[in-house]
C-alpha cells in the first residue's frame, strides 16, 4: 500500500501535516521524524509538507525493490554503494509518472537483464526533475535515515553501527547532484518580465478592458485587485492571500500591514496561505485604495459567507466554496490560468513575477531619483539614494531580515546597467582605434 500525504488541521488552528497509509492511520516513522526533527524545530508547515513528499519518493523506491529499511536498519543492515546508486537514479524521476509505470506492476521499475538476453532497442527517455528538487530529494532522505537508523540501533549502543549509518549518510549525501549555486541563475526575463507584458497584462486583466477573459463585474474588481497589490506592493502570494480587512487604512496616505497569521482558526483553507517575510506597512496608491473600498462594501459585504471570516479575497465561484476565503490553487489556475490564454506572453507572468518586477522597477526609480539629484534638474530630489539606503529600502520594502537577500531580486537592472556600461566603453574604444591609411583598424 503506497502512503498519502495530507494536511489536518488541529482545534487550535495548526496545521499538521502527515503521511498515512490508506486506511487513515499515520505511519510510525515519518511522523515521528517530521514531529521531532522539524515540528519542534519550528520548520515552515509548506517545508514540512515538501519534506515529507520526499519521503514518499523513499518509499516508493522501497516498493519497487521490494525493500523494508527499518527492517534491515534492526538487523544491523545499511544501504550499500549499489543501493545509493540505484536510490540516486530513482529520485530523479519525475513522480507524476510513477503510479502506472511501478505502482500497478508491483516489479522494480527498472531491469538488468542478463548479457546474453540483452539486446539493443529504442526505449523512451523517463521524465526527470531538475537537479535542485533531486538534491532537496537526496538530502531530506539522507537526514530521514540517519534519523530512523539511529532510533532503530540505539538500544545496541555500538561504536561499529554508528560509524556504518555515517557511511551510508555520506554516501548518500556524495551522491547528490554537484556544480548548484546557491540560488540558481535563471534569465532575468523569467524572474521579471519585461515591463511591456507586464503594462499589457495589467491592462488585460483591468474592469473594463474588452479582452477580460472573466465577464461577472464582481470578479473583474476582485482580480484587478489582486493584480493590482502584486504589482504595487510586490508582496509574496501567501502574503496577498492571508490579507484580513482590518490590515488596511485606506484614509488620506492608504496602505496596507503585512502580518503573519499562522495556524488561524478562522482559515478554513487546509493548505493556509501565511507571510514568509517580517510584518511592514507598504503604501497603496490612490486608485488601488479606491477599488479595495469598494470591493469590500460593496461586493465582499453582500456576500454571507464572507461575513463569517475576516479575509479579504474570497471565491465568487458557486458552489460550497463561494465567499470562501481564495485558494492558492485558485490564485494560480483560475485566475493567471485563464489571463493566461488571452496572449503567449502571458506565459511569463505569475505571482512571484510581480514581486521581481516590483524590485526592477524600484531600481530603475532610485536611479532616475539620483541622476535628477545630481543633475539639480529636481530640487525636490536634493540628495541621491547611497547604495547603502537602498539596500535598506529595499530590505523594508521586500520584508528581508538581511540586506543580501534582496540581491536575487535586483539581476534584471544589474544585468542592464552593465550591458549599457560595457556598450559604452566599447563605443569609446572604438573611437579611440587607431587605423591606417586604408581605414582598416591597426593591431
Amino acid at each position: 500500500m503506497m502512503p498519502k500525504l495530507s494536511v489536518h488541521v488541529m482545534q487550535d488552528g495548526e496545521r499538521v501535516p502527515m503521511l498515512h497509509d490508506e486506511s487513515g492511520l499515520p505511519l510510525f516513522y515519518p511522523t515521528l521524524y517530521a514531529t521531532s526533527q522539524l515540528r519542534n524545530a519550528g520548520v515552515a508547515v509548506n517545508t514540512i509538507r515538501n519534506k515529507l513528499a520526499d519521503l514518499i519518493v523513499l518509499l516508493r523506491w522501497e516498493f519497487a525493490n521490494r525493500r523494508n529499511l527499518i527492517s534491515d536498519f534492526q538487523a544491523g543492515r545499511f544501504l550499500t554503494i549499489a543501493d545509493v546508486v540505484s536510490l540516486r537514479d530513482f529520485t530523479k524521476l519525475d513522480m507524476r509518472n510513477w503510479k502506472s509505470d511501478g505502482q500497478s506492476t508491483g516489479k522494480p521499475c527498472v531491469r538488468v537483464p542478463s548479457f546474453l538476453e540483452a539486446t539493443i532497442a529504442s526505449s523512451r527517455a523517463l521524465a526527470a526533475i531538475g537537479p535542485q528538487q533531486h538534491f532537496n530529494r537526496l538530502s531530506t532522505i539522507a537526514d530521514y535515515l540517519e534519523f530512523t537508523a539511529s532510533v532503530v540501533t540505539q538500544y545496541r549502543n555500538s561504536h561499529q553501527i554508528a560509524q556504518e549509518i555515517a557511511r551510508m549518510v555520506t554516501a548518500i549525501r556524495k551522491h547528490r547532484p554537484r556544480g548548484l549555486a546557491k540560488h540558481l541563475e535563471e534569465e532575468p526575463e523569467r524572474r521579471s518580465p519585461p515591463t511591456e507584458v507586464v503594462n499589457r497584462f495589467m491592462a488585460v486583466g483591468s474592469e473594463h478592458d474588452p479582452r477580460n477573459p472573466f465577464k461577472h463585474p464582481d470578479t473583474r474588481l476582485r482580480n484587478a485587485i489582486i493584480f493590482g497589490l502584486l504589482r504595487h506592493t510586490g508582496m509574496r502570494r501567501g502574503e496577498l492571500l492571508s490579507l484580513r480587512l482590518d490590515q488596511f487604512d485606506l484614509g488620506h496616505e492608504p496602505l496596507v500591514w503585512v502580518r503573519r497569521s499562522q495556524d488561524d482558526k478562522l482559515d478554513s483553507r487546509r493548505h493556509q496561505p501565511v507571510a514568509k517575510t517580517k510584518e511592514r506597512p507598504l503604501p497603496l496608491p490612490d486608485e488601488l485604495a479606491t477599488q479595495l473600498g469598494r470591493y469590500m462594501l460593496q461586493v465582499r459585504a453582500l456576500i454571507t459567507p464572507a461575513r463569517k471570516h475576516p479575509y479579504l479575497l474570497i471565491s465568487h465561484r458557486k458552489g460550497t466554496g463561494w465567499g470562501q476565503p481564495l485558494s492558492i490553487s485558485a490564485l494560480n489556475s483560475q485566475i493567471f490560468g485563464r489571463m493566461r490564454t488571452v496572449d503567449r506572453d502571458f506565459e511569463l507572468i505569475h505571482p512571484h513575477a510581480f514581486r521581481h518586477h516590483f524590485n526592477y522597477e524600484l531600481s530603475r526609480s532610485i536611479d532616475e531619483n539620483n541622476a535628477k539629484a545630481q543633475s539639480g534638474a529636481d530640487t525636490a530630489c536634493a540628495t541621491p539614494i547611497s547604495e547603502h539606503r537602498e539596500l535598506d529600502v529595499r530590505a523594508f520594502l521586500n520584508g528581508h531580515r538581511h540586506r543580501a537577500s534582496g540581491a536575487t531580486y535586483n539581476r534584471r537592472h544589474v544585468r542592464e546597467v552593465s550591458n549599457e556600461a560595457a556598450r559604452s566603453l566599447q563605443a569609446k574604444m572604438m573611437r579611440k582605434a587607431p587605423t591606417n591609411e586604408d581605414g582598416d583598424e591597426v593591431s
